[in-house]
């Protein structure tokens, strides 16, 4: 009986130790989101009306839609992440390089996943600079506010581990550019 007793005892402190906690509800990125240039770290061009992004969020899968302009041609590119880590290819969007004739690959491997209540993506920029090869690591965090009316994304360019040590080029390593948008429509 006291054997019997102090095991169910152990279940309930187990249970109920501090540290563990109830699982981070996963927030809904779904929505049409207008960029709001005044609370972004990265000037937009003016001309036109407001940068729009619509995502459409069924979790593990992520489609970000967007208009861009390819050689002055406006086109929507759907941008498919998974968010369980298995990892995708999607156009370049995101590049860095050293050398001004070195031309933009058209996909870039990443991989997705959840971080707590954000979801991020990582991807690796490489370049050349002459014979050495330059790699950047480029993480992109998408986050929503309390109320669910407002995303950002904020894009970190950090160095990878083929840097040369006599390379100065560090595209602002360690900075973060933001990008604040508001909810439009759900």
């Amino acid at each position: 009986m006291k054997a019997l007793l102090l095991l169910m005892c152990l279940i309930s402190f187990t249970a109920n130790s501090p540290g563990q906690s109830a699982p981070i509800a996963k927030p809904d990125f779904s929505g049409v989101w207008e960029l709001d240039a005044g609370r972004s770290s990265v000037a937009k061009s003016k001309k036109g009306p407001p940068e729009r992004i619509t995502i459409t969020h069924h979790d593990p899968d992520l489609v970000i839609r967007r208009k861009v302009v390819v050689q002055s041609v406006p086109e929507v590119r759907d941008l498919t992440y998974h968010t369980d880590g298995r990892g995708e290819a999607n156009p370049t969007t995101d590049w860095i390089t050293t050398n001004t004739g070195e031309t933009k690959p058209l996909d870039t491997a990443s991989q997705t996943t959840w971080n707590k209540n954000k979801i991020v993506t990582r991807s690796i920029s490489r370049s050349h600079a002459g014979t050495a090869i330059i790699e950047f690591v480029i993480s992109k965090e998408l986050s929503l506010s309390a109320d669910g009316r407002t995303l950002t994304i904020t894009t970190r360019t950090d160095p990878g581990r083929n840097v040369p040590a006599n390379v100065a080029f560090a595209a602002r390593s360690g900075a973060d550019f933001k990008l604040v948008y508001k909810l439009i429509s759900k």
